[in-house]
């Protein structure tokens, strides 16, 4: 693999809507979502029965992980259909996984104690070789979703945990190293609390919205979904329906504004839940 290009971070119920900034409320996530209504629903296979991310290539194409073997599936938006899959490493690595991004040909996986896995995509159930990459944020951040910013040129790492009590961890590994150590984005968890919602707030997944340059984040633990800028500033938060959503743990944005959301296997199995745009 090429050397490293990345450097260590400093380190049944409808939705209910809580509007909280008055910028860009136009354009805020629940006003062009209704999450009482998808579009269609797919079953996964047993391979992603812990399904625990989901990213798209620069071609349109989602990808899709569990978290306990590092092998990559490719999910079709429009049929539900799940490639074979291919595999990290000679056996497929093994380790609490929680997170993927791509950026152009790469891949990239996060596990839960901050390591960070590189590697290119091969043929279905091929191994394909890696770069592991201790982020060092395993001490202070326990990471539980990942994404790309492109105009950021970042990694966006979401902290389910973090000592920081008042505040809501999202830290960002830059892409070029020539750019140093990038300051991680924080959202104010008061804000949580004055829009009714409850005082904690722990991140699942991560995602960029495309239409807005917002950044979207689904709490499974609390069932509810946070939009927020770049800036950590509250632009909306919403209730997930538990009898829709009982284990939402993936979250991406697919071509045409379609809003994805992943379920870990439950009594009903894995799943995908597509929303379209109002």
């Amino acid at each position: 693999m090429s050397p490293g290009v990345f450097v260590t971070c400093c380190l049944g119920i409808g939705a209910v809507l809580f509007p909280i900034s008055t910028s860009a409320q136009a354009q805020r996530l629940t006003d062009r979502y209704d999450l009482d209504s998808f579009q269609v629903r797919y079953d996964l296979p047993g391979g992603l029965d812990e399904v625990s991310g989901l990213a798209l290539d620069d071609e349109g194409r989602l990808f899709a992980h569990d978290d306990e073997r590092a092998v990559i599936y490719e999910v079709d938006v429009e049929t539900g259909r799940v490639s074979a899959g291919f595999r990290v490493g000679e056996t497929a690595v093994r380790g609490d996984f929680e997170g993927i991004a791509v950026v152009g040909d790469r891949f990239f996986l996060a596990s839960s104690t901050g390591m960070l896995y590189e590697f290119r995509e091969t043929s279905p159930r091929s191994p394909t070789e890696y770069r592991r990459t201790d982020t060092e944020l395993g001490s202070r951040c326990e990471v539980e979703g990942l994404a790309h910013h492109e105009v950021d040129e970042s990694l966006l790492v979401a902290c389910k945990e973090t000592p920081d009590e008042r505040h809501i961890v999202i830290h960002r590994l830059a892409l070029d190293p020539s750019r140093g150590v990038l300051e991680p984005i924080r959202v104010q968890k008061q804000g949580l609390r004055a829009a009714g919602g409850t005082r904690n707030f722990s991140p699942s997944a991560i995602a960029l919205d495309p239409r807005t340059g917002h950044l979207v984040l689904l709490a499974a633990r609390q069932e509810q979904i946070l939009e927020i800028t770049m800036g950590g500033e509250i632009i909306s938060l919403f209730r997930l329906s538990k009898s829709r959503h009982p284990r939402p743990e993936g979250l991406e944005f697919a071509p045409g504004g379609l809003l994805l959301i992943a379920d870990e296997k439950d009594e009903a199995g894995a799943r995908v839940t597509v929303y379209a745009p109002r």
